[in-house]
């Protein structure tokens, strides 16, 4: 036990370094957690710990458990092109010349070659997927170009994990395999979706109506580890069973807020999950097969580059072409999975091959932070300028813009939204008291679930967007509180705030509030009519 601690110690300590010494280069944090792994995993000989593994495996849990969050049936029928029409064309055309090539340059047996094509052919969800969220490019054409394919890739570890058990067990009738697979995908989908759909509004109303922040995010993280167990229990991946556990909650009203809450465990698994990355490089056989796998990287960037880049051609236009295919050039975690898979199953290659794709696969993962820090200037270089001026700027998605948010929904908020929908001002309001909550969505009102101070949420308001926000709320501290957190956002957005008295009023002056309104002396009527007359 005190090795552990002093490991987590060290390991906490290192990274926490590098990453505040990268962060002056710009460089994501990504690589400062690969690079960790890499120094404790030779310090320590930590090459492999299946403990560590498994827990690390959880961050690309909560992360599918996210996708899931802004994958609702709805959203995933208007995306039905990107996910069911990319994605296959993408895997299968880039897994055949894999293919192909396996079999020319190396004679592997069939069975390990097409493991590992089809391996080498999955993208890194965790990395571009964090990319383009964190820089909000998911709603890009590129984006959901991106966001599809890997989308489709991550259903299809499923079959693919499945192939190798029928690989492995060439003396099991295949027949019984496949059905056998079919019922438990029945039985998953039946007690995780269907059930869910009916079950969670239930549970989570019950929730909610405690006011308790503890009760709430354990029954989240209740709901995703229970539903990750149950899905890996029938055989499936731990990162399905989140996954559709998430697009069960974006259908409800509590989306935001669990996002939010979510958030500080998908980021701190998923660091540990690139630490255990790192662990698993070997910088001495590096340095010994450098020129070998600098060549194998190269090669998985060219492939799966152009066969990206011709297949999206077709349906787009030249730069969002170029981009899609620079950043899914890159191979990804799941193929990690899958090699650890076949290898238990004594269906891998030599020992020397097997790690010189994964130094490859690690080089490209790591090198993918780059290609999107400079993803329009590696566009604008290789796309002509007569070509790119012949083209209609991408298509996006238009998030909502010049509207109010009101934080709190209480009798004040309420008279402020009505206001608002007596003057044809767009808003987003958002409530944590159930009751307050509950009565305003039957009213039809665009009310959210949450706590206003978690600032994950705020950004999911638009708050940078925004025309004004309106914190109508009669706790000071509270007050003090959210304005901060708004300000910090959003520092150009004018914040209205429902003073109770004018010394309140002076001290949120200090703080950069710029419209104070003493609601005493004024009321709400004046509050908005200021808002309105700003805008004009």
């Amino acid at each position: 036990m005190d090795n552990l601690i002093f490991l987590i110690v060290i390991t906490a300590a290192l990274s926490l370094l590098l990453n505040v010494l990268l962060k002056r280069w710009q460089v994501e944090s990504v690589i400062g957690y690969i690079l960790s792994g890499m120094m404790v995993g030779y310090a320590f000989d930590l090459s492999h710990n299946s403990s560590l593994g498994l827990i690390a495996e959880f961050g690309i849990v909560f992360l599918m458990f996210t996708i899931g969050l802004e994958f609702s049936p709805k959203k995933l029928r208007r995306m039905k092109r990107e996910v069911f029409l990319y994605g296959p064309l993408q895997l299968g055309v880039t897994a055949t010349l894999f293919f192909l090539l396996g079999q020319w340059l190396f004679e592997l047996p069939w069975t390990v070659n097409l493991i590992v094509s089809l391996s080498l052919s999955l993208s890194s969800t965790a990395i571009v997927l964090n990319l383009l969220t964190k820089y909000r490019k998911s709603s890009s054409q590129y984006g959901r170009n991106s966001v599809g394919v890997l989308l489709f890739q991550d259903i299809a570890v499923i079959p693919i994990l499945l192939l190798v058990s029928i690989l492995a067990n060439d003396q099991q009738d295949i027949t019984q395999v496949l059905t056998a697979t079919a019922i438990d995908a029945v039985v998953v989908f039946l007690i995780l979706f269907l059930g869910g759909r009916f079950v969670t509004p239930y549970v989570m109303e019950r929730v909610v109506g405690t006011r308790s922040n503890e009760l709430f995010v354990g029954t989240l993280l209740l709901m995703v580890v229970g539903a990750a167990h149950m899905a890996h229990e029938l055989g499936f991946s731990y990162s399905l069973g989140a996954f559709l556990a998430g697009m069960v909650i974006a259908e409800s009203d509590y989306k935001h807020q669990v996002e939010a809450d979510l958030a500080p465990f998908r980021d701190l698994l998923l660091g540990l999950f690139f630490i255990t990355v790192g662990m698993q490089v070997d910088p001495m056989f590096v340095l010994g097969k450098l020129p070998l796998i600098l060549a194998v990287m190269a090669a998985l960037l060219v492939v799966k580059t152009l066969v990206l880049l011709v297949l999206m051609r077709v349906f787009n236009n030249t730069k969002n072409s170029v981009k899609t295919a620079l950043l899914l050039a890159q191979s990804g975690e799941f193929s990690f999975v899958v090699f650890e898979t076949a290898q238990a199953n004594n269906l891998f290659m030599d020992p020397e091959m097997g790690q010189t794709l994964i130094m490859a696969i690690v080089l490209t993962m790591m090198l993918t932070p780059f290609v999107f820090r400079y993803l329009d200037q590696i566009t604008e270089k290789l796309v002509p300028a007569a070509v790119a001026d012949g083209e209609p700027d991408e298509a996006v998605e238009q998030a909502e813009q010049d509207h109010v948010v009101v934080l709190g929904y209480g009798k004040l908020g309420g008279r402020v939204g009505a206001l608002l929908q007596a003057r044809e001002i767009p808003f987003k309001a958002v409530e944590f008291d159930a009751a307050n909550f509950r009565q305003a969505r039957k009213r039809g009102e665009p009310v959210y679930y949450g706590n206003a101070g978690r600032r994950q949420l705020l950004e999911q308001m638009n708050l940078t967007q925004a025309r004004a926000v309106v914190i109508a709320m009669s706790n000071q501290a509270r007050i003090s509180l959210v304005a901060q957190s708004v300000r910090s956002l959003a520092p150009s957005v004018p914040i209205a705030v429902c003073g109770s008295d004018r010394d309140h009023c002076e001290e949120l002056v200090e703080m950069g509030v710029e419209t104070p309104i003493n609601i005493l002396d004024q009321g709400a009527e004046a509050l908005v009519q200021q808002i309105d007359s700003d805008a004009d």
